[in-house]
Protein backbone atom coordinates (compact mmCIF):
# COMPACT_ATOMS: atom_id res chain seq x y z
CA UNK A 1 0.00 0.00 0.00
CA UNK A 2 2.90 2.31 1.28
CA UNK A 3 4.51 1.84 -3.05
CA UNK A 4 1.01 2.44 -4.23
CA UNK A 5 0.38 5.46 -1.87
CA UNK A 6 3.62 7.00 -3.12
CA UNK A 7 3.58 5.85 -6.77
CA UNK A 8 0.06 8.28 -7.25
CA UNK A 9 2.14 11.01 -5.06
CA UNK A 10 4.91 11.00 -7.99
CA UNK A 11 1.97 10.88 -10.28
CA UNK A 12 0.24 13.58 -8.91
CA UNK A 13 3.50 15.55 -8.91
CA UNK A 14 4.63 14.50 -12.41
CA UNK A 15 1.13 16.19 -13.43
CA UNK A 16 1.77 19.10 -11.95
CA UNK A 17 5.28 20.20 -13.02
CA UNK A 18 3.87 19.14 -16.45
CA UNK A 19 1.23 21.77 -15.97
CA UNK A 20 3.50 24.26 -14.49
CA UNK A 21 5.95 24.15 -17.24
CA UNK A 22 2.71 24.38 -20.02
CA UNK A 23 1.56 27.58 -18.04
CA UNK A 24 5.05 29.30 -18.87
CA UNK A 25 5.78 28.05 -21.82
CA UNK A 26 2.40 27.76 -24.16
CA UNK A 27 1.41 31.30 -24.36
CA UNK A 28 4.82 31.55 -26.15
CA UNK A 29 3.80 29.19 -28.70
CA UNK A 30 2.99 29.39 -32.33
CA UNK A 31 -0.59 29.41 -33.26
CA UNK A 32 -1.75 28.63 -36.21
CA UNK A 33 -4.73 29.81 -36.30
CA UNK A 34 -5.36 30.26 -40.53
CA UNK A 35 -7.23 27.67 -40.64
CA UNK A 36 -10.47 29.10 -38.06
CA UNK A 37 -13.09 30.99 -39.93
CA UNK A 38 -12.46 34.08 -37.23
CA UNK A 39 -9.02 34.31 -38.77
CA UNK A 40 -10.60 35.64 -42.08
CA UNK A 41 -12.91 38.02 -40.56
CA UNK A 42 -9.41 39.72 -38.77
CA UNK A 43 -7.46 39.23 -41.83
CA UNK A 44 -10.45 41.98 -43.22
CA UNK A 45 -9.98 43.77 -40.59
CA UNK A 46 -6.26 44.50 -41.19
CA UNK A 47 -7.14 45.89 -44.38
CA UNK A 48 -9.58 47.78 -43.43
CA UNK A 49 -7.75 50.66 -43.72
CA UNK A 50 -6.69 50.57 -47.14
CA UNK A 51 -7.44 52.22 -49.85
CA UNK A 52 -9.33 50.36 -52.65
CA UNK A 53 -7.14 52.30 -55.13
CA UNK A 54 -4.04 49.92 -54.07
CA UNK A 55 -2.71 47.87 -56.54
CA UNK A 56 -5.24 49.16 -59.01
CA UNK A 57 -3.08 48.64 -62.16
CA UNK A 58 -2.66 44.91 -60.88
CA UNK A 59 -6.46 44.60 -60.23
CA UNK A 60 -7.59 45.53 -63.79
CA UNK A 61 -4.63 43.43 -65.50
CA UNK A 62 -6.99 40.50 -63.49
CA UNK A 63 -9.79 42.14 -64.64
CA UNK A 64 -9.49 42.51 -68.42
CA UNK A 65 -8.75 38.68 -69.68
CA UNK A 66 -12.81 38.07 -68.67
CA UNK A 67 -14.14 41.42 -70.51
CA UNK A 68 -12.94 41.72 -74.00
CA UNK A 69 -14.39 38.79 -75.97
CA UNK A 70 -11.57 37.00 -77.20
CA UNK A 71 -12.38 34.87 -80.36
CA UNK A 72 -15.94 36.37 -80.64
CA UNK A 73 -15.37 38.78 -83.57
CA UNK A 74 -18.71 40.22 -83.56
CA UNK A 75 -18.26 41.41 -80.00
CA UNK A 76 -15.67 42.97 -80.35
CA UNK A 77 -17.41 44.88 -83.20
CA UNK A 78 -19.58 46.13 -80.93
CA UNK A 79 -17.56 47.13 -78.16
CA UNK A 80 -15.84 49.54 -80.89
CA UNK A 81 -19.21 50.41 -81.94
CA UNK A 82 -20.20 51.62 -77.97
CA UNK A 83 -17.50 53.42 -78.00
CA UNK A 84 -17.40 55.04 -81.09
CA UNK A 85 -21.13 56.17 -79.88
CA UNK A 86 -19.50 57.06 -76.40
CA UNK A 87 -17.25 59.44 -78.38
CA UNK A 88 -20.69 61.16 -80.23
CA UNK A 89 -22.17 61.70 -76.84
CA UNK A 90 -19.46 63.74 -75.72
CA UNK A 91 -19.82 66.08 -79.17
CA UNK A 92 -23.59 66.36 -78.55
CA UNK A 93 -23.43 67.60 -74.82
CA UNK A 94 -21.07 70.77 -76.26
CA UNK A 95 -23.54 71.43 -79.39
CA UNK A 96 -26.75 71.91 -76.65
CA UNK A 97 -25.80 74.59 -74.30
CA UNK A 98 -24.31 76.01 -78.02
CA UNK A 99 -27.77 75.98 -79.80
CA UNK A 100 -29.35 76.82 -77.02
CA UNK A 101 -27.30 80.28 -76.67
CA UNK A 102 -28.31 81.19 -80.28
CA UNK A 103 -31.79 79.75 -80.09
CA UNK A 104 -32.31 82.80 -77.33
CA UNK A 105 -30.41 85.55 -78.84
CA UNK A 106 -32.30 84.76 -81.54
CA UNK A 107 -35.62 85.86 -79.52
CA UNK A 108 -33.55 88.57 -77.76
CA UNK A 109 -31.72 90.11 -80.57
CA UNK A 110 -33.10 92.06 -83.49
CA UNK A 111 -31.32 92.56 -86.66
CA UNK A 112 -30.05 95.20 -87.66
CA UNK A 113 -32.13 94.21 -91.45
CA UNK A 114 -35.36 94.52 -89.82
CA UNK A 115 -37.70 96.78 -87.57
CA UNK A 116 -36.60 96.58 -84.07
CA UNK A 117 -39.76 95.34 -82.67
CA UNK A 118 -39.18 92.59 -84.50
CA UNK A 119 -37.79 88.85 -83.55
CA UNK A 120 -36.66 85.81 -86.13
CA UNK A 121 -38.25 82.87 -85.91
CA UNK A 122 -35.04 80.59 -86.06
CA UNK A 123 -37.38 77.09 -86.79
CA UNK A 124 -34.17 75.32 -88.17
CA UNK A 125 -32.06 76.25 -84.85
CA UNK A 126 -35.33 74.78 -82.87
CA UNK A 127 -35.46 71.39 -84.88
CA UNK A 128 -31.65 71.14 -84.63
CA UNK A 129 -31.98 71.37 -80.80
CA UNK A 130 -34.73 69.38 -80.77
CA UNK A 131 -32.59 66.41 -82.51
CA UNK A 132 -29.49 66.75 -79.97
CA UNK A 133 -32.35 66.28 -77.13
CA UNK A 134 -33.47 63.27 -78.63
CA UNK A 135 -29.95 61.85 -79.29
CA UNK A 136 -28.52 63.28 -75.83
CA UNK A 137 -31.72 62.71 -73.69
CA UNK A 138 -33.59 65.27 -71.13
CA UNK A 139 -32.05 63.70 -68.11
CA UNK A 140 -28.88 64.07 -68.49
CA UNK A 141 -28.00 61.57 -71.09
CA UNK A 142 -30.02 58.68 -69.27
CA UNK A 143 -33.12 58.57 -71.42
CA UNK A 144 -30.98 59.10 -74.70
CA UNK A 145 -31.01 57.56 -77.47
CA UNK A 146 -27.39 56.90 -77.90
CA UNK A 147 -27.96 56.32 -74.27
CA UNK A 148 -30.05 53.36 -75.03
CA UNK A 149 -28.14 52.06 -78.59
CA UNK A 150 -25.39 51.82 -76.31
CA UNK A 151 -26.68 49.44 -73.35
CA UNK A 152 -28.54 47.55 -76.27
CA UNK A 153 -25.15 46.60 -78.34
CA UNK A 154 -23.73 45.88 -74.76
CA UNK A 155 -26.01 43.05 -73.28
CA UNK A 156 -23.92 40.28 -75.35
CA UNK A 157 -20.80 41.71 -74.36
CA UNK A 158 -21.99 41.67 -70.77
CA UNK A 159 -23.54 38.56 -70.99
CA UNK A 160 -20.30 36.98 -72.43
CA UNK A 161 -18.21 38.66 -69.69
CA UNK A 162 -20.77 36.74 -66.69
CA UNK A 163 -20.78 33.84 -68.25
CA UNK A 164 -17.17 33.10 -68.22
CA UNK A 165 -16.82 34.43 -64.81
CA UNK A 166 -19.29 32.34 -63.50
CA UNK A 167 -17.92 29.09 -65.28
CA UNK A 168 -14.52 30.11 -64.09
CA UNK A 169 -15.77 30.06 -60.47
CA UNK A 170 -18.04 26.99 -60.24
CA UNK A 171 -15.22 24.85 -61.94
CA UNK A 172 -12.62 26.41 -59.46
CA UNK A 173 -15.13 25.46 -56.75
CA UNK A 174 -15.32 22.00 -58.08
CA UNK A 175 -11.88 21.82 -58.19
CA UNK A 176 -11.01 22.22 -54.39
CA UNK A 177 -10.65 19.48 -51.81
CA UNK A 178 -13.30 18.02 -49.95
CA UNK A 179 -11.03 19.53 -46.68
CA UNK A 180 -11.69 22.76 -47.76
CA UNK A 181 -15.30 21.99 -48.84
CA UNK A 182 -15.64 20.57 -45.34
CA UNK A 183 -14.60 23.81 -43.73
CA UNK A 184 -16.55 26.32 -45.67
CA UNK A 185 -19.33 28.50 -44.69
CA UNK A 186 -21.66 27.85 -47.68
CA UNK A 187 -23.38 31.25 -47.05
CA UNK A 188 -20.12 33.40 -47.39
CA UNK A 189 -19.23 31.44 -50.49
CA UNK A 190 -22.57 31.76 -52.13
CA UNK A 191 -22.77 35.73 -50.93
CA UNK A 192 -19.06 36.08 -52.46
CA UNK A 193 -19.50 34.14 -55.51
CA UNK A 194 -23.07 36.53 -56.19
CA UNK A 195 -21.15 39.52 -55.51
CA UNK A 196 -18.05 38.57 -57.82
CA UNK A 197 -19.81 37.70 -60.75
CA UNK A 198 -21.37 41.00 -60.96
CA UNK A 199 -18.54 43.15 -59.49
CA UNK A 200 -16.55 42.88 -63.03
CA UNK A 201 -19.52 43.75 -65.18
CA UNK A 202 -20.42 47.24 -62.81
CA UNK A 203 -16.56 47.95 -62.20
CA UNK A 204 -16.58 48.07 -66.57
CA UNK A 205 -19.93 49.89 -66.59
CA UNK A 206 -19.36 52.89 -64.11
CA UNK A 207 -15.58 53.54 -65.50
CA UNK A 208 -16.15 53.44 -69.57
CA UNK A 209 -19.47 54.72 -69.44
CA UNK A 210 -19.92 56.95 -66.42
CA UNK A 211 -16.57 57.92 -64.98
CA UNK A 212 -14.70 58.29 -68.32
CA UNK A 213 -17.18 60.34 -69.80
CA UNK A 214 -17.52 62.65 -66.97
CA UNK A 215 -14.16 63.40 -66.93
CA UNK A 216 -13.33 63.83 -70.57
CA UNK A 217 -17.27 65.97 -70.31
CA UNK A 218 -15.18 68.04 -67.73
CA UNK A 219 -12.44 68.76 -69.33
CA UNK A 220 -14.18 69.69 -72.61
CA UNK A 221 -16.07 72.45 -70.59
CA UNK A 222 -12.60 73.75 -69.24
CA UNK A 223 -11.42 74.43 -72.61
CA UNK A 224 -14.80 76.00 -74.20
CA UNK A 225 -14.90 78.67 -71.77
CA UNK A 226 -11.63 79.58 -72.01
CA UNK A 227 -11.54 79.78 -75.95
CA UNK A 228 -15.34 80.93 -76.05
CA UNK A 229 -15.39 83.50 -72.92
CA UNK A 230 -12.05 84.07 -70.99
CA UNK A 231 -9.74 82.57 -68.45
CA UNK A 232 -11.38 83.73 -65.76
CA UNK A 233 -14.84 81.34 -66.59
CA UNK A 234 -12.18 78.46 -67.41
CA UNK A 235 -10.69 78.99 -64.05
CA UNK A 236 -14.03 78.85 -62.03
CA UNK A 237 -14.84 75.68 -63.55
CA UNK A 238 -11.84 73.89 -63.14
CA UNK A 239 -11.75 75.11 -59.58
CA UNK A 240 -15.48 74.15 -58.69
CA UNK A 241 -14.72 70.87 -60.36
CA UNK A 242 -11.55 70.14 -58.37
CA UNK A 243 -13.05 71.26 -55.25
CA UNK A 244 -16.33 68.89 -56.61
CA UNK A 245 -13.64 65.98 -57.38
CA UNK A 246 -11.56 66.47 -54.03
CA UNK A 247 -14.15 66.38 -51.94
CA UNK A 248 -16.11 63.54 -53.25
CA UNK A 249 -12.60 61.03 -53.18
CA UNK A 250 -11.33 62.49 -50.02
CA UNK A 251 -15.25 61.75 -48.04
CA UNK A 252 -15.63 58.32 -50.11
CA UNK A 253 -11.90 56.94 -49.14
CA UNK A 254 -12.82 57.65 -45.75
CA UNK A 255 -16.25 55.77 -45.41
CA UNK A 256 -14.08 52.98 -47.47
CA UNK A 257 -13.53 51.11 -44.04
CA UNK A 258 -17.39 51.28 -43.16
CA UNK A 259 -18.47 49.68 -46.26
CA UNK A 260 -15.96 47.09 -46.23
CA UNK A 261 -17.14 46.32 -42.52
CA UNK A 262 -20.74 46.37 -44.41
CA UNK A 263 -19.56 43.84 -46.78
CA UNK A 264 -17.73 41.62 -44.07
CA UNK A 265 -20.97 41.50 -42.03
CA UNK A 266 -23.03 41.09 -44.41
CA UNK A 267 -21.36 38.16 -44.94
CA UNK A 268 -21.02 36.56 -41.59
CA UNK A 269 -25.06 37.55 -41.25
CA UNK A 270 -25.92 35.20 -44.24
CA UNK A 271 -23.37 32.76 -43.31
CA UNK A 272 -25.28 32.19 -40.48
CA UNK A 273 -28.55 32.19 -41.25
CA UNK A 274 -27.54 29.36 -44.60
CA UNK A 275 -25.41 27.30 -42.54
CA UNK A 276 -27.96 26.76 -39.66
CA UNK A 277 -31.26 26.12 -42.01
CA UNK A 278 -28.85 23.19 -43.71
CA UNK A 279 -27.62 22.05 -40.39
CA UNK A 280 -31.40 21.95 -39.29
CA UNK A 281 -31.40 18.35 -37.77
CA UNK A 282 -28.15 19.08 -35.83
CA UNK A 283 -29.74 22.46 -34.77
CA UNK A 284 -33.21 20.87 -33.85
CA UNK A 285 -31.09 17.69 -32.15
CA UNK A 286 -29.27 19.95 -29.66
CA UNK A 287 -32.33 22.52 -28.76
CA UNK A 288 -30.12 24.95 -30.34
CA UNK A 289 -33.37 26.60 -32.00
CA UNK A 290 -32.91 29.64 -29.44
CA UNK A 291 -29.14 30.35 -29.67
CA UNK A 292 -29.32 30.39 -33.59
CA UNK A 293 -32.02 32.85 -33.58
CA UNK A 294 -30.16 34.96 -30.56
CA UNK A 295 -26.33 34.52 -32.68
CA UNK A 296 -28.67 35.30 -35.97
CA UNK A 297 -30.58 38.83 -34.44
CA UNK A 298 -27.22 39.73 -32.75
CA UNK A 299 -25.32 39.28 -36.56
CA UNK A 300 -28.10 41.39 -37.92
CA UNK A 301 -27.48 44.38 -35.10
CA UNK A 302 -23.95 44.44 -35.93
CA UNK A 303 -24.53 45.03 -39.40
CA UNK A 304 -27.16 47.54 -38.80
CA UNK A 305 -24.55 49.48 -37.02
CA UNK A 306 -22.33 49.45 -40.08
CA UNK A 307 -24.90 50.18 -41.99
CA UNK A 308 -25.78 53.26 -40.40
CA UNK A 309 -22.08 54.73 -40.21
CA UNK A 310 -22.10 54.21 -43.90
CA UNK A 311 -25.16 55.93 -44.82
CA UNK A 312 -24.34 58.43 -42.07
CA UNK A 313 -21.27 59.37 -44.19
CA UNK A 314 -22.90 59.06 -47.06
CA UNK A 315 -25.27 62.16 -46.23
CA UNK A 316 -22.44 63.96 -45.40
CA UNK A 317 -20.53 63.38 -48.52
CA UNK A 318 -24.38 64.44 -50.64
CA UNK A 319 -24.18 68.21 -48.14
CA UNK A 320 -20.44 68.81 -49.08
CA UNK A 321 -21.48 68.18 -52.68
CA UNK A 322 -24.11 70.45 -52.39
CA UNK A 323 -21.98 73.03 -51.46
CA UNK A 324 -19.49 72.91 -53.90
CA UNK A 325 -22.30 72.96 -56.47
CA UNK A 326 -23.66 75.69 -55.46
CA UNK A 327 -20.88 77.85 -54.53
CA UNK A 328 -19.48 77.30 -58.09
CA UNK A 329 -23.15 78.18 -59.84
CA UNK A 330 -23.80 81.13 -57.72
CA UNK A 331 -19.50 82.40 -58.48
CA UNK A 332 -20.47 81.70 -61.99
CA UNK A 333 -23.40 82.90 -62.76
CA UNK A 334 -22.66 86.32 -60.71
CA UNK A 335 -19.47 86.83 -62.89
CA UNK A 336 -21.76 86.11 -66.26
CA UNK A 337 -24.39 88.06 -65.21
CA UNK A 338 -22.12 91.32 -64.66
CA UNK A 339 -20.12 90.85 -67.69
CA UNK A 340 -23.84 90.91 -69.84
CA UNK A 341 -24.90 93.85 -68.08
CA UNK A 342 -21.56 95.55 -68.51
CA UNK A 343 -20.72 94.57 -72.10
CA UNK A 344 -17.15 93.89 -71.51
CA UNK A 345 -15.65 95.12 -74.66
CA UNK A 346 -13.62 91.64 -74.80
CA UNK A 347 -16.11 89.13 -74.09
CA UNK A 348 -19.28 91.03 -75.73
CA UNK A 349 -21.35 88.40 -73.62
CA UNK A 350 -24.94 87.94 -74.77
CA UNK A 351 -28.22 86.82 -72.56
CA UNK A 352 -27.75 83.72 -74.97
CA UNK A 353 -24.18 83.68 -73.04
CA UNK A 354 -25.98 83.80 -69.70
CA UNK A 355 -28.12 80.57 -70.50
CA UNK A 356 -25.25 78.80 -72.26
CA UNK A 357 -23.01 79.31 -69.21
CA UNK A 358 -26.02 77.90 -66.71
CA UNK A 359 -26.87 75.04 -68.93
CA UNK A 360 -23.72 73.70 -69.46
CA UNK A 361 -22.97 73.49 -65.44
CA UNK A 362 -26.37 72.08 -65.11
CA UNK A 363 -25.36 69.96 -67.56
CA UNK A 364 -21.89 68.97 -65.99
CA UNK A 365 -23.80 68.85 -62.60
CA UNK A 366 -26.22 65.91 -63.32
CA UNK A 367 -23.64 63.28 -64.22
CA UNK A 368 -21.48 64.59 -61.13
CA UNK A 369 -24.40 64.33 -58.47
CA UNK A 370 -24.30 60.85 -59.42
CA UNK A 371 -20.18 60.72 -58.91
CA UNK A 372 -19.86 59.79 -55.52
CA UNK A 373 -22.49 57.06 -55.73
CA UNK A 374 -20.16 55.96 -58.79
CA UNK A 375 -17.14 56.29 -56.86
CA UNK A 376 -18.58 54.29 -54.24
CA UNK A 377 -19.40 51.63 -56.41
CA UNK A 378 -16.26 51.21 -58.35
CA UNK A 379 -14.98 50.49 -54.47
CA UNK A 380 -17.42 47.79 -54.01
CA UNK A 381 -16.61 46.41 -57.17
CA UNK A 382 -13.02 46.18 -56.40
CA UNK A 383 -13.58 44.92 -52.63
CA UNK A 384 -15.77 42.02 -54.23
CA UNK A 385 -13.19 41.82 -56.68
CA UNK A 386 -10.95 41.30 -54.25
CA UNK A 387 -12.85 38.70 -51.77
CA UNK A 388 -13.67 36.66 -55.39
CA UNK A 389 -9.86 36.63 -56.28
CA UNK A 390 -8.87 35.11 -53.14
CA UNK A 391 -11.55 32.64 -53.49
CA UNK A 392 -9.78 31.44 -57.01
CA UNK A 393 -6.63 31.77 -54.84
CA UNK A 394 -7.43 28.91 -52.90
CA UNK A 395 -4.75 25.73 -53.93
CA UNK A 396 -6.02 22.94 -55.42
CA UNK A 397 -4.64 20.06 -53.12
CA UNK A 398 -5.58 17.28 -55.09
CA UNK A 399 -3.90 18.60 -58.37
CA UNK A 400 -0.70 19.05 -55.88
CA UNK A 401 -1.29 15.59 -54.78
CA UNK A 402 -1.26 14.13 -57.68
CA UNK A 403 1.79 16.00 -59.76
CA UNK A 404 3.78 15.09 -56.31
CA UNK A 405 2.89 11.57 -56.56
CA UNK A 406 3.55 11.17 -60.47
Amino acid sequence: SDKIEFGLWVTRYSCTTILLVLGFVAPGMSRNYHLLPQDTESGLNDRSQESTWKNVFSKLKLMIPYVWPKGSWWRQILVILCLLILGAGRGINVLVPIYSKDIVNSLTETPSSVQATQLEFRWDLILIYGALLFLRGGGGGTTGFLNNARSFLWIPVQQYTTRRIQVKLFSHLHSLSLRWHLQRKTGEVLRIVDRGTNSINSLLSYVIFQILPTVVDIVIAIIYFITAFNYIFGLVVFLCMVMYLGVTIWITEWRTKYRRDMNKYDNDRNAKSVDSLLNFETVKYYGASEFETNRYDEAIKVYQRAEWKSTASLNMLNSMQNVVITSGTLAGSLLCAWAVVHSISDLKLTVGDYVLFGTYLNQLYGPLNWLGTYYRMIQQSFIDMENMFELLDENQEVSMIVIAMG
